[in-house]
């Protein structure tokens, strides 16, 4: 049985969705294959893309967009 008070809802406010269309733009161009150098992806640039743009994220909100994204544009999806 699980304990109420260690459960996690796993939707999130309205605010951090409304975070996720200018993140996922911002960090575009690292993700566009005519960008790319050495046939990667640049996350570093990305990382830092999204830390001076929203201050107010975590590392690990970061890196979750970051992961997200490149997964959605390797597979030639839009993320939103």
């Amino acid at each position: 049985m699980s304990n109420p008070s260690h459960d996690v809802n796993p939707r999130l406010t309205l605010e951090d969705r409304l975070i996720y269309p200018p993140a996922y733009e911002a960090i575009r161009p690292f993700f566009d294959p005519r960008t790319q150098w050495g046939h990667g992806a640049q996350e570093h640039l990305a990382f830092h893309t999204l830390k001076d743009h929203f201050p107010e994220l975590s590392s690990q909100e970061v890196f979750l967009i970051i992961a997200t994204a490149k997964r959605l544009f390797a597979n030639g999806h839009e993320p939103l």
